[in-house]
């Protein structure tokens, strides 16, 4: 999605959404009573993929331009990346936010230069 621009990047966030409402219907099956919080001694694996995947979406969305987690069409996926978040292994482990848009930026860049 942060590699493509034009009518590519929006055929890849319309795929990207769909994908995820999808995941987040299937989640719902999972994990009936939602998320409240994740404990470290707990983790599954796909707790971790979960929080590999999605824990730098708010930098991912700042350099795609959209709104990737939808407090409404995702709900579930939120609450469990907002609880992995809160992790403080998490918190001292994931890069600052900045650096995080930085690299996608530089990531977005090449891509876009290197295809054009």
């Amino acid at each position: 999605m942060i590699t493509r621009g034009g009518e590519a990047q929006e055929r890849a966030i319309g795929e990207l959404l769909e994908k995820m409402n999808i995941f987040e219907e299937e989640m719902k099956k999972l994990l009936p009573n939602g998320v409240s919080d994740i404990e470290v001694q707990n983790l599954g694996l796909l707790d971790i993929l979960v929080g590999a995947v999605f824990s730098p979406y708010k930098a991912q969305e700042e350099v795609a331009g959209v709104q990737i987690l939808d407090p409404e069409k995702n709900p579930l996926i939120l609450s469990w990346v907002t609880a992995w978040n809160q992790l403080t292994t998490v918190q001292e482990l994931l890069p600052p936010h900045d650096k995080i848009v930085g690299l996608l930026q530089f990531v977005r860049k090449t891509a876009l230069g290197s295809s054009g």
